[in-house]
């Protein structure tokens, strides 16, 4: 008995040195920094002088004061509403067809749509300009939609549609799998047609595939910032700019570290209480098989 729990603590104790690395850094990169910007939310610091002062909510309460924070939020709830919709469908549409009974079509369409993924979201970002101002204008005579302040909020929507949705696609091609086929055989017996099976049993048998992708797409939408600066830095005209730019720029721009840390802590705390509420809006509804 003695060898046994001595084998159980031995075995505990290499389990926690080997998470002690990762441990180590997520506090070094994530857990740290996140307090010191805590702190730094409650000063007037500019972000370059040693020197600061604490100001109190001061930070807090200029964000209702704040005029230009408006677009920013604005086009942050575009992103989300719009890239979730279409990342949605988008996946789905991917991992229906991936799914299908052609099974080089499903080899074909997996490998092909998760290339993408392996790009980075700079990469990603100056291929599709270079896509949008020369393929676009030289073949069809087209301007680049980057340009243009109604359009650019979509054609970055694609570029990230491109870059992102094969995660998403192999997460709903997983949950397809995992549906049994008896289900689809008794309802073709019955006559119901395809659009019947899909709504009636593969929508809700995917539920769990929806709580994890819609989250993760909604609240990737909303903290949008690496594309957009890479394409258009937030123009034309401030169409682009994304409230994480716009932290971004109080931070880096305009010497407001203290202004901008608030920003970012409010903007954290609201992404945390949305994603909790649709991840437990979809998690309500989860079909057990």
């Amino acid at each position: 008995m003695k060898k046994r729990r001595g084998h159980v603590t031995a075995t505990k104790l290499a389990a926690y040195l080997f998470l002690l690395p990762g441990f180590l850094f997520f506090c070094f990169s994530i857990l740290i920094p996140f307090f010191m910007g805590i702190h730094i939310a409650f000063t007037d610091w500019n972000g370059i002088n040693y020197d600061y002062n604490y100001v109190g909510f001061q930070n807090f309460i200029g964000m209702f004061k704040d005029q230009r924070i408006a677009q920013p939020i604005r086009n942050s709830l575009v992103f989300a509403l719009i890239g979730v919709v279409a990342g949605t469908v988008f996946s789905l549409g991917m991992a229906l067809l991936a799914n299908s009974r052609e099974a080089k079509a499903g080899k074909f369409v997996r490998t092909v749509f998760f290339i993408p993924v392996c790009f980075s979201a700079v990469l990603t970002a100056f291929i599709w300009k270079f896509i949008y101002k020369e393929v676009f204008f030289n073949a069809f005579g087209i301007k680049s939609p980057l340009g243009n302040p109604d359009w650019v909020i979509p054609a970055i929507i694609l570029m990230g549609l491109w870059n992102s949705s094969g995660i998403n696609m192999l997460i709903y091609y997983s949950g397809l799998k995992n549906i049994p086929t008896d289900l689809y055989e008794a309802a073709m017996i019955d006559g119901a047609s395809t659009m019947q099976k899909f709504r009636t049993i593969t929508l809700p048998l995917l539920t769990p595939a929806f709580s994890v992708c819609v989250t993760l797409t909604l609240t990737s939408y909303l903290r949008e910032f690496a594309m957009t600066l890479s394409a258009t830095e937030g123009g034309p005209g401030g169409a682009s700019r994304t409230l994480a730019i716009y932290v971004y720029e109080n931070l880096y721009k305009f010497s407001k570290a203290g202004y901008g840390q608030a920003v970012a802590l409010v903007f954290a705390l609201f992404c945390i209480l949305l994603g909790n509420a649709v991840s437990r809006f979809f998690r309500k509804r989860e079909v057990e098989m």
